[in-house]
């Protein structure tokens, strides 16, 4: 008999994981449980089992993986109490909510793991962060055992690892599509047509993604890149008078503060 995963909440998260974990041979049963049932198509796409309301599958999943907003947390874990069994693993992917404090609404002693990764385990293999708070080999085992085939698994040390890799990896894409979308209207400024400005972009990000990637250390390629009194050297200079630097580390600071006060306005 295979075992089953049951995921709550099919949003751009779950979609991106289900993407890559369609891409990967499993014996696995897949559920995915949300409340607009118009979501079902989506759950057809990648030939899972789609459900709008909790039923006892969830009792007989062996891990339960929270993909919900955080701020719903307490319906949702008050919601699935009944299901619950000492079969399962949960698994929260959500930002900002302590294992502490999800363990206030659950009725049974369960293991509770928070986990982080991001929307580009759509397309490679990334990484899926977790933290447990006492050790379970057993629990660690059927971790390893699912995430391992479509994914590269990193413990963390502390929960505080987890709300600064939210920061830093669960948000990192936006990073680099925000600088995208910089680029790519830079080139339309200058007169070039939107199709042509969203190849180049595309190319020119995934091409330089590709070589940091080859070279691991990316510190010196900049100096390959730039030469003395060059047009490359005139931006670069000009992004370091505008301490472009310190602003996107504060801005990375900014979400790690919210990561740690989610609920807060």
């Amino acid at each position: 008999m295979s075992s089953q995963v049951s995921i709550i909440g099919l949003g751009n998260l779950t979609t991106s994981m289900l993407t890559g974990i369609d891409k990967i041979k499993h014996n696995y049963k897949i559920n995915v449980i949300d409340i607009d049932k118009k979501k079902q198509s989506i759950a057809k796409k990648f030939n899972v089992s789609f459900y709008s309301s909790f039923t006892d599958i969830l009792c007989k999943s062996d891990l339960i993986i929270l993909m919900v907003k955080p701020n719903n947390y307490k319906d949702v874990i008050r919601a699935i109490n009944p299901f619950l069994s000492n079969k399962n693993i949960i698994l929260s992917f959500m930002a900002g909510i302590t294992i502490a404090e999800m363990k206030k609404e659950i009725n049974i002693n369960v293991p509770i793991i928070r986990c982080m990764t991001n929307i580009t385990i759509s397309t490679d293999i990334s990484y899926i962060f977790y933290f447990m708070k006492s050790f379970n080999k057993k629990s660690d085992t059927k971790l390893s055992k699912f995430f391992n085939k479509f994914s590269i698994l990193k413990k963390c040390k502390t929960e505080e690892d987890i709300n600064k890799i939210t920061a830093l990896y669960g948000s990192g894409p936006a990073y680099y599509v925000y600088f995208n979308q910089i680029i790519r209207d830079s080139f339309i400024k200058m007169g070039f047509k939107k199709k042509d400005a969203i190849d180049y972009t595309n190319d020119l990000i995934s091409g330089s993604a590709n070589i940091i990637k080859e070279n691991k250390i990316s510190d010196n390629l900049i100096n390959k890149i730039a030469s003395k009194g060059g047009t490359t050297q005139a931006a670069l200079s000009e992004l370091n008078n505008n301490k472009l630097n310190s602003i996107i580390s504060k801005s990375i600071v900014k979400a790690y503060k919210k990561s740690k006060n989610i609920l807060k306005k």
